[in-house]
């Protein structure tokens, strides 16, 4: 009979679990036995910032909104999570761990590695307000019978974090919003059509201490919510697709961005869709301006689906220096529109590629991950595990 693993000193135990800096190698770890897990913090601070997982979008083979695929760099695996949580939620945003859900008339945020929830206010509650927007009617809370969404939401920390807001860009009068964990309702930071250039904005992102606020064409509002105040920046940047970076902790990064289409060489029908993109940072010294930059340094930029962009330093990633410099983002597959039949394939088949900033040299990460639903591709998302 081979030995007691069970029976080994919780010292040890301990100091074992602590070397461990893979995050699912520390759950199955703790899933070995009880005594392993009574030796192993849940709350594990020693691990390092894993590479992120990608969300992928929902299978072609069925539509099935409780069961998520994530697909993990680090051990190009993909992981098939049983979310019963999620079940009839659009998902908005994914910050620091945890996906933040929208269904009906209420937020809420959720972990899908520890499955933990943390409720926000309901929309419904009459909202305070940051006094930097002018708004015409005091009761301005959200009607149940307003066809009500979130377009996107971030965090500014873990939830677990007492500093942590959550914002939010809604599809009604409630242009940008925010709460903290515990709040009773919402503040709302900007009313809807407000802006000097009566444009709604593209995207947002907190950054060093700010929120920032991007309108079409580059131009930015700045809001500081300590001292409650904005400013409007005309810069200039003549790009329809853009995106703002999370994660950042310096000048704000802004990601411009379209999709090239080519024919495959093999005459097939299917059409390769291809990134092409470019980094901007944000300059406040003297005129405002975007910036192109081919160099963020040690960070690397993760593109994904809904706006939704990320930043996070390699020195610190759980292997260090993976993909200095550059920028990890999808291409896809999929079949061509055929106008005489007026057809084109429900399906597309996704890949992801590693670009570095400074030189263009692109590799290829994966092969095939499979065919997912093309009309839900906007919702790949990336998520930074974590078990708090």
């Amino acid at each position: 009979m081979g030995p007691d693993w069970s029976l080994l000193p919780p010292e040890l135990l301990e100091i074992i679990a602590g070397k461990v800096t893979s995050l699912a190698d520390y759950i199955r770890f703790r899933a070995v036995c009880h005594p392993w897990r009574c030796a192993s913090s849940p709350l594990p601070r020693h691990l390092p910032v894993q590479l992120p997982w990608l969300m992928l979008p929902y299978k072609l083979d069925g539509y099935d909104d409780y069961n998520r695929l994530f697909y993990d760099l680090s051990s190009s695996k993909i992981y098939r999570l049983h979310l019963p949580e999620i079940r009839g939620a659009k998902v908005c945003g994914s910050s620091h761990g945890w996906l933040i859900l929208h269904k009906g008339m209420v937020t809420s945020l959720f972990n899908p590695i520890t499955r933990a929830t943390i409720s926000l206010p309901p929309y419904t509650a009459v909202p305070s307000h940051l006094g930097i927007s002018y708004c015409w009617d005091n009761d301005s809370a959200v009607g149940p019978t307003v066809n009500f969404y979130v377009k996107k939401a971030i965090l500014t920390s873990s939830p677990l974090d007492t500093s942590c807001l959550v914002f939010v860009h809604t599809s009604t009068f409630w242009e940008l919003a925010f709460c903290k964990i515990g709040d009773e309702c919402w503040t709302v930071i900007e009313f809807e059509a407000r802006w000097p250039w009566n444009k709604d904005f593209c995207d947002f992102s907190y950054c060093n201490g700010y929120l920032y606020a991007i309108h079409p064409y580059g131009k930015v509002t700045m809001y500081n919510l300590i001292n409650p105040s904005k400013m409007f920046l005309d810069c200039k940047l003549h790009k329809d697709h853009v995106c703002l970076v999370d994660g950042v902790d310096r000048d704000a990064l802004l990601i411009s961005y379209g999709r090239l289409n080519y024919d495959d060489d093999d005459d097939d029908g299917v059409v390769q869709s291809e990134i092409e993109y470019t980094v901007y940072q944000f300059s406040n010294d003297g005129e405002p301006q975007w910036i192109e930059v081919t160099d963020v340094g040690q960070n690397v930029l993760f593109l994904g689906g809904n706006r939704h962009a990320l930043s996070l330093s390699s020195a610190n990633l759980q292997l260090p220096d993976w993909g200095a410099n550059s920028l990890c983002y999808d291409s896809i597959k999929t079949e061509q529109w055929d106008q005489q039949h007026n057809y084109c394939s429900s399906s597309c088949n996704l890949y992801l590629k590693l670009g570095r900033l400074d030189n263009g040299t692109v590799v290829d990460l994966t092969g095939d991950l499979g065919s997912f639903q093309r009309n839900r591709h906007r919702e790949n998302l990336w998520l930074t595990p974590s078990l708090f």
